[in-house]
């Protein structure tokens, strides 16, 4: 019977991590924790769908039954760790400096010493048995003398996890409303553990890890409210968010583009706001468009700073790839800006400040793609403004 409602337990799981991963794909934002968050899942659902296929083949006592059960419990104990690292390192990462301290040096290698250690053993353990094996008569699941090995790393990890996020509780750190979710954070890991050693045969870490994952997406999605409703791109308070984070993080190589639509009152003025709005969400598309053909840039962050300006922050491997993409910008816009329907034919052209940052002021950064875009528009203005915007 306990497999049985192992078999549930984990099809529960898979069925909630694939649900946030369809959610989590249309997120724009792929910064480290997000990048994170995705590993999780993928892992949590893996690890799910392993101990399934290990429930099913119990009872067979062949040998080729016997040889896949025991090389799938020894993967299962093997990713268990890369999980709780994987968790303990989103955790650290929720705070910027902290994330900044974990990738100086070799600290976030070191993370991994641990679960690779882990992963390493529970693959000898196929041919020695240290860690678990497959009982030849029943084909179950049998612990090895080495299985506290598993145990203390994988709980070595979540118990970390717990600890900081308990302290940061004390410490204020965290919104009131987020608070419910970081007390199920701090407890229910090392709860489903505790309970996985009393009941072996059901698996009740991984539900409890979806379950999270899925509290913590709908916090994530709640906090966020961050999607401009005409153009669907990320909005200014998404923009404000990101931006604070990414310099936190790591202010190297990070490049923030002011976009503008020229003369985009003439539109508003010739052909009425619908075909203002229309021109707004037309540049969106070709702005996503732009982004999505340069995948040669660590990121791309999208959004509507505003009226008729948007704005991307990038993270370009070298200065070169800033302009190329500076470039990218105003090639697409001259060969694909023209909007023609039964009402209205026109032109969109658009004026584009770029700014680098060198240091973790937002403020700077955004001043100096300001001044960047007003002089350029300024130039492009005195030639524009004789035109209809019919172009």
């Amino acid at each position: 019977m306990h497999l049985l409602y192992d078999v549930v337990y984990n099809i529960i799981t898979i069925i909630i991590v694939l649900f946030i991963l369809y959610k989590v794909k249309y997120t724009l934002d792929r910064q480290t924790n997000t990048i994170l968050f995705i590993n999780i899942l993928w892992a949590t659902a893996l690890i799910s769908a392993i101990i399934i296929a290990s429930d099913l083949l119990v009872g067979r006592t062949n040998k080729i039954a016997n040889i896949a059960q025991t090389l799938l419990i020894d993967i299962r104990n093997g990713i268990s760790g890369i999980i709780g690292c994987y968790w303990c390192i989103y955790i650290i990462c929720e705070n910027p400096q902290r994330r900044k301290w974990l990738f100086m040096g070799n600290r976030y290698y070191i993370m991994h010493i641990p679960a690779l250690f882990l992963m390493i053993v529970s693959l000898e353990s196929f041919f020695t048995g240290h860690i678990a094996f497959a009982d030849p008569l029943t084909n179950r699941i049998v612990e090895g003398k080495y299985y506290f090995i598993h145990i203390a790393i994988t709980y070595l990890y979540f118990t970390i996890a717990s600890v900081i996020v308990l302290i940061r509780l004390f410490m204020g750190r965290y919104e009131k409303r987020f608070w419910p979710t970081k007390l199920m954070f701090s407890f229910l890991p090392c709860l489903a553990g505790l309970a996985h050693l009393l009941i072996a045969d059901v698996g009740f870490v991984w539900i409890t890890l979806a379950l999270l994952l899925m509290m913590e997406h709908v916090d994530f999605a709640n906090a966020q409210v961050s999607t401009d409703s005409l153009t669907r791109l990320n909005n200014r308070g998404a923009f404000d968010r990101y931006i604070k984070t990414s310099l936190a993080e790591n202010y190297v190589n990070v490049y923030l583009f002011m976009i503008d639509i020229d003369l985009f009152k003439q539109i508003n003025d010739t052909y009425g706001h619908l075909e203002g709005d229309n021109a707004l969400i037309e540049t969106a598309k070709l702005l996503k468009l732009v982004c999505s053909l340069n995948p040669e840039l660590k990121s791309c962050f999208l959004a509507r700073y505003g009226g008729d300006e948007f704005a991307i922050v990038i993270n370009a491997k070298k200065p070169a790839d800033a302009e190329d993409f500076r470039q990218d910008l105003v090639s697409l816009f001259e060969s694909n800006g023209r909007v023609e329907s039964d009402s209205a034919n026109f032109k969109i052209n658009i004026s584009v400040g770029m700014a680098r940052a060198y240091s973790e002021d937002e403020k700077e950064l955004i001043s100096s793609a300001d001044n960047a875009l007003y002089m350029e528009k300024s130039h492009k203005h005195k030639l524009l403004r004789g035109g209809s915007g019919r172009k």
